[in-house]
């Protein structure tokens, strides 16, 4: 009889008694990946719950990178960016993955202008599937910005963002874009 054996933190332990002879590990489950961030550096990235939930995605192109979310089903993976380099053409863009997910949330969004009391906010409309930082603009692409996109429900995503805008006339980061 095999021995299992289980690892986890303390009432969400994961079987790992199917450990093959070769290393192979079979878990049956959802899996959350704890590690280092992974670095959006391609013109694209397809975001994917193996991948990416739980970790960090730093945006880290100048030219900037589109996210594509996967499709929300109610998971509840929970995928983190950081603005780790200021696209300085472009933008960085999440978005979902169909014309029929829509992301609901705020944005808190800090003008440069070192003074304090800058902050202003916006919320997703009833239709926005896209989030846009552009670094040289006014929607919040400088680095340091925060996002949180959480797949509570199917079809629909909790956005969060905390970001910090090169100053001007600040606007939304939400569109709607995907069809």
């Amino acid at each position: 009889m095999a021995q299992k054996t289980y690892i986890g933190r303390k009432g969400q332990d994961i079987d790992v008694a199917n450990i093959s002879a070769s290393g192979t590990l079979t878990v049956v489950g959802a899996v959350t990946m704890i590690g280092e961030a992974v670095e959006a550096a391609g013109a694209t990235l397809t975001v994917t719950a193996a991948l990416h939930a739980g970790r960090v995605i730093a945006f880290g192109k100048t030219t900037g990178t589109i996210c594509t979310l996967p499709a929300a089903t109610g998971t509840g993976n929970v995928y983190r960016f950081v603005i780790a380099t200021t696209a300085t053409s472009n933008a960085n863009i999440i978005k979902v993955a169909n014309a029929t997910d829509v992301m609901n949330g705020s944005l808190n969004l800090q003008a440069d202008d070192d003074s304090d009391g800058t902050l202003k906010c916006w919320m997703a409309e009833v239709d926005d599937d896209t989030m846009s930082f552009a670094g040289a603009a006014t929607s919040g692409g400088i680095v340091g910005g925060y996002i949180e996109c959480t797949d509570y429900a199917a079809g629909f995503w909790s956005c969060f963002a905390r970001t910090i805008s090169a100053g001007g006339s600040e606007a939304t980061c939400f569109t709607a874009t995907v069809s």
